[in-house]
């Protein structure tokens, strides 16, 4: 169905105040929407906001890692036979998707990506010092 023809429909179908509010609840729930996104964009983040949400991920991640190593014993099954090397394949790609969904989950990635720039800037002043 097309807009054109969905338009008629409400036209149609509904009152003169009906299709006032209609146009105010769309209007008003865009309006709302673009607010939510450009608030949860990290870079229309405060820093005192980037921070804490920074953290937060980190914790999340650490937690997520934390239980995605205690749980390998899950994936003991593709590695018995040394000969099946479709078997092992299959397992290692298993394991690599599974640390990309805890990698890449929500806005995961911005914050990992300083964290890891973070690491890389403390090693390099490290290496600098001594």
């Amino acid at each position: 169905m097309n807009t054109e023809s969905s338009q008629n429909i409400i036209d149609t179908k509904l009152s003169k105040n009906e299709r006032k509010e209609l146009k105010l609840l769309n209007s008003k729930s865009n309006r709302l929407r673009k607010e939510y996104k450009k608030n949860k964009d990290p870079l229309n983040m405060s820093i005192r906001e980037f921070i804490k949400k920074w953290a937060d991920t980190n914790i999340f991640v650490l937690i997520d890692l934390t239980n995605f190593f205690s749980n390998l014993s899950e994936y003991k099954n593709y590695f018995d036979d040394i000969d099946d090397t479709q078997n092992w394949i299959k397992g290692f790609s298993k394991i690599f998707n599974n640390f990309y969904k805890i990698i890449t989950r929500e806005q995961r990635p911005i914050f990992i990506g300083f964290t890891l720039v973070l690491i890389s800037f403390a090693l390099h002043i490290i290496q600098i010092t001594s």
